[in-house]
């Protein structure tokens, strides 16, 4: 035996969005079971498919005096369901994907994990280091190769930069690095 459909006084949406709480309490006793329904149809949970019902009459109930209803109440009601449980399967389908990608080796691999502190510790001695090594270069072999390595210039560009040949910068890179090497090691 299928329930009879509720049928409401014609003035209940009226008498709703003045504040009225016996038309609010009438509307969610008529609509609550069969909307939790139809919501579970959707999300095939029933904590999920309540939740979301009360999340509608929660919306219907703060936003009862701007509410635009243009077919009936019923069928706002309805369609209000719908529409976040949809949103909710949306939902659920990204973070499934996601969680899909996020398994895969590949994608673990771009996420490199956080430093060590030791890792931190050493880079930060290299860095000291190198930027001693840089400054007892000659200006000119220190400037080629920051010109080289941080700015990423080619030898042609570090060459029309700096005025000089194309030989000339590979001859200031080869000095610049054996003089790095040696205060390095």
């Amino acid at each position: 035996m299928t329930p009879r459909p509720v049928v409401l006084p014609p003035d209940t949406l009226a008498r709703l969005q003045r504040g009225d709480d016996a038309a609010f309490e009438r509307v969610f006793r008529a609509y609550y079971a069969p909307l939790g329904a139809f919501a579970f149809r959707f999300l095939h949970d029933a904590a999920m498919a309540e939740d979301v019902v009360q999340d509608v009459f929660a919306v219907l109930w703060s936003a009862r005096q701007t509410l635009v209803v243009k077919t009936s109440l019923r069928g706002y009601l309805y369609a209000a369901v719908r529409n976040r449980a949809l949103n909710i399967r949306k939902h659920d389908a990204v973070v499934e994907a996601w969680e899909v990608d996020e398994s895969d080796d590949d994608a673990c691999a771009l996420h490199v994990p956080p430093s060590q502190p030791d890792a931190i510790l050493d880079a930060k001695l290299l860095n000291r280091e190198l930027s001693e090594a840089f400054a007892a270069l000659p200006e000119r072999q220190a400037e080629v190769m920051r010109l080289r390595w941080r700015d990423e210039l080619s030898y042609a560009e570090i060459a029309e930069a700096m005025g000089i040949s194309v030989k000339g910068v590979e001859k200031h890179l080869a000095r610049g690095l054996a003089a790095l090497r040696s205060r390095m090691i």
